[in-house]
């Protein structure tokens, strides 16, 4: 089996790390949300905010897929793929 970046691990030491990842996902994503809001809104103000208004949006992008990727029921199969009987951790 090739070695992977879990090597010498346990599985409550990678909970662990996978919650605590979730954590500062949920805390990062409305933050983000908040920061992309603010930005659009000063950005149809003038010309000279339109940059404000692609920082908007790509701030806007990286809360979603932040979001996207923290999406428990998706982990929580993928965690149950890795447990099933004759699967290779």
């Amino acid at each position: 089996m090739e070695p992977t970046w879990h090597d010498g691990l346990s599985r409550k030491a990678l909970v662990e790390l996978v919650e605590g990842l979730l954590l500062a996902m949920d805390k990062a994503v409305p933050r983000l949300d908040a920061i992309a809001h603010h930005l659009s809104l000063m950005s149809p103000q003038g010309e000279e905010f339109e940059v404000l208004g692609g920082i908007s949006d790509q701030i806007a992008d990286i809360a979603d897929e932040l979001y996207a990727a923290s999406d428990r029921e998706k982990l929580r199969e993928w965690g149950n793929e890795i447990d099933a009987p004759g699967k290779a951790n």
